[in-house]
């Protein structure tokens, strides 16, 4: 299947695509609402459910917008890299994991479940304290550090 094809076929799909594909890809997480589809040799995941991917979508936006400075970018552009935005999903759900973990027992690896919770904790996604989250985007990293060489 041709990449074009792929596009194609993949746009064609009703469910939205899900915004923290990579981090569950990888492992990181689970949700409850992730449907993974096959397209040709490629994995897929959509999700399930449009209002927990209205939330996913804005925290995800709200965690790249705060951890500018995390990143290194003064002015946040239109699409991250792929290890900024790697950073972004995977440090920034570690940090809200850790967020959540002081009032929610046990921690959760469950994006919708982190999510909901937020939301019942302090009303909305925006009152998050996002100086808790945000320290967990700059350690995050894909590769281990290397190896200081004597």
């Amino acid at each position: 299947m041709d990449d074009e094809q792929y596009r194609q076929t993949r746009s064609a799909i009703d469910a939205p695509r899900c915004v923290y594909e990579k981090a569950l890809q990888y492992g990181y997480f689970t949700c409850q609402h992730m449907h993974c589809m096959q397209l040709g040799e490629r994995e897929s995941l959509h999700c399930q459910r449009p209002v927990a991917h209205q939330d996913c979508d804005a925290m995800y936006r709200l965690t790249a917008e705060k951890s500018g400075f995390a990143l290194g970018t003064a002015k946040m552009p239109v699409h991250l890299t792929f290890n900024k935005a790697m950073k972004v999903q995977i440090g920034g759900m570690q940090g809200l994991g850790t967020y959540m973990a002081a009032s929610v027992a046990p921690p959760r690896t469950d994006v919708a479940d982190l999510l909901r919770d937020l939301k019942a904790q302090v009303g909305s996604l925006e009152a998050a304290d996002f100086s808790k989250i945000v320290p967990s985007i700059a350690q995050f990293s894909l590769r281990p550090p290397r190896k200081k060489k004597t």
